[in-house]
This record gives C-alpha cells, structure tokens and sequence, in this order.
C-alpha cells in the first residue's frame, strides 16, 4: 500500500491581487530609485548669501561657490560639532532605508512569481514600513541640526510618499492572499 500526499493544490494569484503586486513594485521601484538619487545629488540644504556666494551640501560634503560662473568648492563636513553628529546620523538612517527598500522590492518582485503562504505575505509590507519608520527618523534627526530646502531632500521626501503608498498596496494584497489561501479549507 503506498502513502499519497494529501497536500492541497498551489493557489493562483488572482488578477485583482496580481494587478496591486505589480503597482506596488513600481511604486517601491520609484521609491528605492528616488532614495538614491536623493542621498547621491548635493543638494540637501542651499543657501546663497549673496549674489555671488552659494553654499550647499548633502549628507556628507559641504560645498561653498564663490563667483557667479566659479566651480564649487567642496570638502567632507566635519563631524565633530551637532551639524556633522545629526547629519551623520540622517546619513545611516537613510542607507538603512535603502537596503530595506531594496529587499523589499525583491520579496515583492518575488511575490509576483512565487505563492507565499501563510503570514510570508506580510513580509514586504514589514520591510517597506521599517523603511518609512527609518526615513521619518532621518527627516526628524536632519531637521533638529538644521532645514532642508533642496532638491535632494525633496527627492527623499517624495521616496517616503512612494514607500508609504507601496506599503498600503503591499498590504492590502497580502491579505487578499492571506485570506484567499485560507478560505479554501
């Protein structure tokens, strides 16, 4: 007498959930390509003091212009007063949002080719709300040191809307999966 398996067939992903999977991954997409450039352009701050003088800097350099058509002049900032502490700090934050942002976007990627089962479907939106929670603390720690008014912070900002909508997204087709794969018994 042999044994068979009783082991239930694999689910499909529906359209519905197939369709959110797909927006949320872009939407997270966006959200990790917009992180990057926001943390690599330099930007974060500007302030021009006169006609001719521009200071600007991101995360890790200072950089100072003199001269309407003059190159910039730019060097690492210093760490050893609150300025260079916070903007170190705002610095880790984000590169700790960005690889979790990265490995979400990889469950989700994966989430649209493998069926997940049980609570691995909240794995992505797990990852993509530490990602906000770590972004909203480097927007708090920057904005104790000093104000962010340029592009690059913007960049960052819009990066959070993205990740806090991919969460909803993720989310919400997680427990339509969820719930889908646990009807059936």
């Amino acid at each position: 007498m042999m044994l068979s398996s009783t082991r239930p067939p694999a689910v499909k992903i529906d359209g519905c959930s197939r369709f959110l999977i797909i927006f949320a991954s872009i939407f997270t997409i966006a959200a990790l390509t917009l992180s990057i450039v926001g943390i690599l352009t330099p930007s974060w701050h500007s302030v021009q003091y006169s006609s001719t003088n521009l200071t600007n800097f991101n995360l890790f350099t200072l950089c100072t212009r003199n001269g309407v058509n003059a190159a910039p002049t730019c060097a690492d900032i210093p760490r050893q007063s609150d300025f260079g502490i916070g903007t170190l700090h705002a610095a880790a934050f984000l590169i700790v949002a960005i690889c979790l942002l990265g490995c979400a976007m990889f469950v989700i990627l994966a989430m649209n080719i493998a069926q997940f089962a049980g609570i691995f479907v909240f794995i992505a939106p797990f990852l993509l709300f530490l990602a906000a929670l770590f972004m909203v603390a480097l927007f708090a720690e920057l904005s104790r040191v000093t104000m962010y008014n340029g592009y690059s912070a913007i960049l960052v900002q819009t990066s959070l809307v993205a990740t806090v909508f991919s969460v909803g997204l993720i989310a919400f087709a997680g427990g339509r999966l969820h719930i889908r794969l646990y009807e059936r018994f």
